[in-house]
């Protein structure tokens, strides 16, 4: 009879075993679970984060190259407006010295020269330096 026992028993413990093994097996894919979702949400918030940090730098670098375009484009139009100033006052002088020849004679001129050159030796001899220069060099490509 110990054999029917141990026969009727045995079933039993093989039904215990089987709902032992599957609670524990559900228990461990329930941890799964929530774990592979907690880490799920970690990534998510890393990859939030670094969106965020990427999109602020991002941001900020765009402020930075609209700062610097400014100030090109300003340094641009006070270099313009220096050269334009620069330009105009050459005009005006060309200008002045031309209503100049046209109202004086070669003797007035001449005389204005001598006293311009008594006044101011040593801008004259650069001045007659520098038209040398230029002549000479004006001759010299004509060769």
């Amino acid at each position: 009879m110990q054999d029917r026992t141990a026969g009727t028993d045995f079933p039993g413990t093989a039904r215990d075993a089987v709902a032992t093994t599957k609670g524990a097996i559900s228990d461990a894919a329930s941890r799964v679970k929530d774990k592979a979702a907690e880490v799920g949400e970690s990534a998510r918030e890393a990859l939030h984060t670094g969106r965020l940090s990427t999109a602020n730098a991002l941001g900020t670098a765009a402020t930075g190259l609209h700062s610097k375009a400014d100030s090109i484009a300003d340094a641009g139009h006070d270099a313009a407006d220096s050269i334009s100033r620069v330009g105009h006052d050459a005009a005006e002088k060309m200008k002045a010295t031309a209503e100049y020849v046209r109202t004086h004679g070669a003797k007035d001129i001449m005389a204005d020269v001598e006293s311009y050159v008594k006044k101011n030796p040593g801008k004259s001899l650069i001045g007659a330096a520098a038209v040398g220069f230029l002549l000479g060099r004006a001759l010299q490509s004509n060769d």
